[in-house]
């Protein structure tokens, strides 16, 4: 249920404002806990999500003209922060039969907060948070992530996602978006639908990433027990491994190509279709590709 205005009730956690007028400041300071949980929500504008050494949340930026202002509630531990839409207005219909302007947030938090933000087509940065989780979820807006927390999640429609940092595990979903990964991530899933899938770890456990006609490229080292799951209809499949790799390769393509820099490639001897298996090493991981018409990469850096 809705938290009702703090106007009324007078709650400490809470801020009630009436429609905003184009370009009003915000300037909000709230006590929480070093690994309080944060929820942020702007429909339209941009989010930009900081950790800092404090156990304060400042809340600064503008609202656009339309909104019906900034509403701030709960508690140390669950803070809540939302810009309110115009009153007919929902996540799918933002700004229908009015102006409404993008609403800009600058958020500093603990660094060790678990951050959860929900947009439509506002922008998302989050620098030097490194909680438990980060949990974002937008439809158009591009998300960039530079953090050492433990999870990420991240799903898009149509945005880019950037993803930086190191931590235990990252899972990228996106429609037509492209994903990229520059992270020390232990397990990795990714899945996109049309967009690029581009991804360049350091020694990992397990990577998964599929997609229907977008490309796919990996560099890294999987570890000794890695795991490596690659596949997409009509996107090709690029897998870089170091040359001290220790692994078992199977990629197999129905009408595409494989290319490999690790044993041989076999022919069908009914139909169309290509496979390769191999063992570099020790064959201690295992990497398995698979593509219906796109081309297939394995090489070794």
């Amino acid at each position: 249920m809705k938290l009702l205005p703090s106007c009324l009730f007078g709650l400490s956690f809470a801020t009630c404002s009436a429609f905003a007028l184009a370009g009003t400041p915000i300037n909000e300071t709230r006590d929480v806990d070093a690994d309080a949980r944060i929820d942020i929500s702007n429909v339209q504008g941009s989010v930009k999500v900081t950790g800092w050494d404090r156990n304060q949340v400042g809340i600064e930026g503008t609202l656009g003209s339309g909104s019906r202002g900034l509403e701030v509630s709960g508690n140390a531990s669950h803070l809540e922060i939302k810009v309110e839409g115009a009153e007919r207005s929902g996540w799918f219909n933002w700004g229908s039969g009015s102006n409404v302007e993008d609403s800009i947030l600058d958020i500093r938090v603990p660094a060790g907060v678990e951050l959860s933000i929900e947009t439509v087509s506002a922008e998302i940065t989050v620098n030097a948070v490194s909680g438990r989780l980060i949990d974002i979820d937008t439809v158009s807006g591009k998300v960039r992530v530079d953090s050492n927390a433990r999870e990420v999640e991240i799903g898009s429609v149509s945005g880019n996602v950037s993803v930086s940092g190191q931590g235990e595990r990252a899972s990228v979903d996106s429609i037509s978006g492209d994903i990229d990964l520059q992270s020390s991530h232990q397990d990795v899933q990714l899945e996109t639908v049309a967009g690029t899938i581009s991804a360049h770890l350091g020694s990992y456990r397990e990577f998964s990433a599929s997609s229907v006609s977008g490309d796919i490229s990996l560099r890294g080292k999987p570890g000794s027990s890695g795991l490596v799951d690659a596949e997409t209809m009509s996107g090709d499949v690029t897998i870089n491994l170091p040359v001290d790799a220790s692994a078992r390769l199977a990629a197999e393509t129905f009408s595409g190509r494989i290319r490999s820099d690790f044993g041989s490639v076999s022919e069908s001897q009914d139909g169309p279709g290509r496979s390769l298996n191999a063992t570099i090493g020790s064959g201690d991981a295992r990497v398995t590709v698979e593509s219906f018409s796109g081309d297939i990469t394995l090489q070794r850096e």
